[in-house]
């Protein structure tokens, strides 16, 4: 049970500062993208827990989320083969969703797809995921911008 919320928000606007210097960051290796992983697992971890203990407003919670899916293209997705996007889903046919945070929030928590999406100058853009239940309906995509908004939204709650 969480008692002082603010112990959790400050990380929040941590993590959502970390993620702001990531968008200009132009080279990848393997341990950045795992404290990108690390970083957008704990802070969407932390929004389920604030929900969890109402350490959060009813508005903050009832924000909806922009999506942009692709449908799962009938193709098993397994651990082995998860990262082969083109292959699992159809990119050619992006549909815009809205969801709420707490769909978003379990995405992250329980993503079994996860990879980072970068604009063509390698800048961070966005992340592809899905959770072991989405990943044969749809890849999700998120913009980073978005993401770094609700952290700060929920770290200023």
């Amino acid at each position: 049970m969480i008692w002082e919320s603010h112990f959790w928000k400050d990380d929040l606007l941590k993590h959502a500062a970390t993620l702001r210097k990531r968008t200009t960051q132009h080279r990848w290796p393997e341990v950045s993208q795992a404290r990108l992983e690390q970083t957008l697992m704990l802070g969407f971890y932390s929004i389920r827990k604030l929900h969890e203990a109402a350490k959060m407003s009813s508005a903050t919670m009832t924000d909806s989320v922009a999506l942009t899916t692709y449908p799962w293209s009938w193709k098993n997705v397994t651990k082995v083969n998860w990262h082969k996007l083109d292959q699992l889903y159809d990119l050619a046919s992006p549909r815009c969703e809205t969801r709420d945070v707490l769909f978003v929030c379990h995405q992250f928590v329980h993503s079994f797809v996860f990879t980072a999406a970068f604009d063509e100058n390698e800048g961070l853009q966005g992340i592809m995921l899905a959770s072991d239940r989405q990943r044969h309906v749809s890849l999700l995509h998120i913009a980073i911008a978005d993401v770094i908004a609700f952290f700060e939204t929920v770290g200023n709650d």
